[in-house]
Protein backbone atom coordinates (compact mmCIF):
# COMPACT_ATOMS: atom_id res chain seq x y z
CA UNK A 1 0.00 0.00 0.00
CA UNK A 2 0.85 3.09 -0.20
CA UNK A 3 1.23 5.69 1.71
CA UNK A 4 1.57 9.31 1.42
CA UNK A 5 2.01 13.37 3.35
CA UNK A 6 1.17 16.50 1.51
CA UNK A 7 3.36 19.65 3.34
CA UNK A 8 3.80 23.27 3.23
CA UNK A 9 6.52 24.68 4.46
CA UNK A 10 6.86 23.07 8.40
CA UNK A 11 2.91 22.18 8.42
CA UNK A 12 1.39 18.83 7.34
CA UNK A 13 -1.87 19.46 5.31
CA UNK A 14 -3.13 16.17 4.29
CA UNK A 15 -2.09 12.40 4.86
CA UNK A 16 -3.36 9.45 3.15
CA UNK A 17 -3.09 6.38 1.36
CA UNK A 18 -3.25 5.91 -2.68
CA UNK A 19 -1.78 8.62 -4.92
CA UNK A 20 -0.78 11.97 -3.87
CA UNK A 21 1.89 13.72 -1.97
CA UNK A 22 5.10 12.74 -0.60
CA UNK A 23 5.61 8.78 -0.29
CA UNK A 24 6.25 7.85 3.36
CA UNK A 25 6.46 4.67 5.43
CA UNK A 26 3.36 3.12 7.09
CA UNK A 27 5.24 3.78 10.76
CA UNK A 28 5.40 7.41 9.81
CA UNK A 29 1.49 7.17 8.79
CA UNK A 30 0.81 5.64 11.93
CA UNK A 31 2.31 8.26 13.79
CA UNK A 32 0.58 11.11 12.27
CA UNK A 33 -2.82 9.44 12.62
CA UNK A 34 -1.90 9.26 16.31
CA UNK A 35 -1.29 12.62 16.17
CA UNK A 36 -3.76 13.85 14.73
CA UNK A 37 -6.38 11.67 16.72
CA UNK A 38 -4.82 13.72 19.57
CA UNK A 39 -5.59 17.36 18.32
CA UNK A 40 -6.38 19.48 21.02
CA UNK A 41 -9.38 20.90 21.28
CA UNK A 42 -10.67 23.77 19.41
CA UNK A 43 -12.18 26.80 20.88
CA UNK A 44 -13.93 29.99 19.41
CA UNK A 45 -11.14 31.65 18.84
CA UNK A 46 -8.43 29.09 18.19
CA UNK A 47 -7.46 26.43 16.42
CA UNK A 48 -3.85 24.03 16.01
CA UNK A 49 -2.13 23.16 12.59
CA UNK A 50 0.06 20.02 12.51
CA UNK A 51 3.58 20.89 12.28
CA UNK A 52 5.67 18.21 10.44
CA UNK A 53 7.79 17.43 13.52
CA UNK A 54 3.98 16.09 15.06
CA UNK A 55 3.88 19.23 17.55
CA UNK A 56 0.67 21.31 17.36
CA UNK A 57 0.46 25.08 16.99
CA UNK A 58 -1.99 27.28 18.07
CA UNK A 59 -2.98 30.20 15.77
CA UNK A 60 -6.47 33.07 16.13
CA UNK A 61 -9.63 31.93 14.27
CA UNK A 62 -12.45 34.62 13.86
CA UNK A 63 -15.63 33.75 16.14
CA UNK A 64 -18.30 32.42 14.33
CA UNK A 65 -21.09 35.54 14.60
CA UNK A 66 -24.57 33.87 14.26
CA UNK A 67 -26.83 37.12 12.92
CA UNK A 68 -29.64 37.60 14.29
CA UNK A 69 -32.57 37.45 11.90
CA UNK A 70 -36.50 37.61 12.11
CA UNK A 71 -38.49 34.71 10.13
CA UNK A 72 -39.85 37.42 7.69
CA UNK A 73 -36.35 38.43 6.74
CA UNK A 74 -34.96 34.64 6.17
CA UNK A 75 -37.73 33.77 4.07
CA UNK A 76 -37.31 36.70 1.80
CA UNK A 77 -33.18 36.13 1.35
CA UNK A 78 -34.63 32.30 0.46
CA UNK A 79 -37.09 33.79 -2.10
CA UNK A 80 -34.63 36.31 -3.29
CA UNK A 81 -37.08 38.93 -2.04
CA UNK A 82 -35.66 42.60 -0.65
Amino acid sequence: MYYFKTTNGNYILSVGTGAGGTEITESEYNEIMTAIQNKPEATETTDYQLKTDLTWEAYEVEPVTDPDIGDAEALNIILGEE
